[in-house]
């Protein structure tokens, strides 16, 4: 089989009597059919690029995607990539995961390893590079994590045979335990909040929902006479888009106090219809939950002496509580609408101090002789 010779094409200053001079880069784009033709686009003008060497930074993605038949055919930097990806990959994710991930590859991996070629990027190095980070380690594993599926994107378009992130080693956990409120304290700060910023509240601590969840409740995903709502879309930065996982898509059982609650909001809001947003701003349009978490929600925190909050602490709070109350694991899963259990139990579910002091209180007696029933195993051997 007949490799193909990598395509440098040809850039060249185009001189503009009546306008600005212009780069333009001249390759050839070869057709399904196999037909070869001559095409030519306008980079940018010389004043956007005023050195040669700017514009081919510019055109470097375009090369890319000329040459993609041609494996290895000269070394392919990270940053062209990472432009690869970005056009391939990021338009079919979550709005939020684009966010995401254009974020991390802009501020993080860009910076550090954009300028170099795919076959430079060594393992110890990359770890070496984590370790100097001062971001949590959760932080660290997400950015190995991307790192990582920007390499298999290059394995998958065969444009290299290794994954240098495959023997990066990067341990997780978290720096601080998760902040759990009490049912005093979620009453304290309900105390400080006006509507609707209330009703937002109790709903994340009645059901659990993710802050894109809440944002994105319209009144047609509620049924009065069932007492449920469906979880359909979740919206971030005033963009609708899927919920987190497939699982999250489920119904959810709602208390008649907290649907009451909800009816009273409908009926002093102008905005009624079945596509309305439960919690729209003035314009109609869905509220930003960063926005409201900053301004509304820790202000009334601090007024109440519960300290600093966030939106996923009234999930860890509800998983809790659940918990709290004897809830069976698989329906804990439900409610909070998990792929997994092992989410349910590892990430979210603490035992509360009560429980913790009743559960060692049992050990301490059977130490203790306190039950002499329990010198003897059973027959399971417990």
């Amino acid at each position: 089989m007949k490799r193909r010779r990598y395509q440098y094409g040809s850039l060249t200053k185009k001189n503009n009597r009546l306008s600005e001079d212009v780069w333009q880069f001249r390759f050839y784009e070869t057709t399904p059919e196999g037909h070869r033709y001559r095409r030519s686009t306008t980079v940018g003008t010389v004043v956007q690029y005023p050195t040669k060497t700017d514009a081919l930074r510019i055109i470097e993605p375009l090369r890319l995607r000329l040459n993609l038949h041609h494996r290895f055919g000269r070394p392919i930097s990270i940053a062209a990539l990472i432009d690869h990806f970005i056009e391939r990959e990021l338009p079919g994710r979550r709005y939020s995961t684009q966010q995401s991930h254009s974020s991390t590859l802009n501020r993080w991996i860009l910076p550090r390893w954009g300028d170099r070629s795919l076959e430079d990027v060594k393992p110890v190095a990359v770890e070496e590079w984590l370790r100097s980070l001062t971001l949590a380690p959760k932080t660290k594993v997400n950015l190995r994590s991307l790192f990582h599926l920007v390499y298999e994107h290059a394995r998958r378009w065969e444009l290299t045979d290794r994954n240098p992130i495959d023997l990066v080693r990067q341990r997780g956990g978290r720096r601080c335990i998760p902040r759990v409120l009490t049912p005093g304290e979620i009453r304290l700060l309900l105390a400080q909040l006006a509507e609707p910023y209330h009703t937002m509240v109790l709903v994340a601590a009645c059901l659990g929902l993710r802050a894109s969840e809440i944002m994105g409740l319209q009144w047609q995903d509620f049924n009065w006479e069932d007492l449920t709502v469906f979880i359909r879309r979740g919206v971030v930065n005033g963009r609708s888009g899927d919920t987190k996982t497939e699982a999250s898509q489920k119904s959810l059982p709602i208390d008649l106090r907290l649907a009451r609650c909800l009816q009273e909001l409908w009926k002093r809001t102008l905005l009624q219809g079945p596509e309305d947003w439960v919690f729209a701003s003035k314009t109609g349009r869905p509220r930003g939950q960063q926005n409201i978490l900053h301004r509304h929600l820790r202000p009334a925190a601090l007024r109440a002496g519960i300290g600093k909050i966030g939106w996923h602490t009234f999930r860890h709070s509800y998983s809790t509580m659940l918990r709290g109350a004897g809830t069976d694991i698989k329906v804990q899963q439900e409610l909070l609408r998990h792929s997994t259990i092992q989410s349910t139990l590892n990430t979210y579910t603490q035992a509360i101090s009560e429980q913790k002091r009743s559960a060692n209180s049992v050990v301490v007696g059977i130490l203790f002789n306190e039950n002499a029933s329990t010198d003897q195993p059973s027959a399971n051997g417990s």
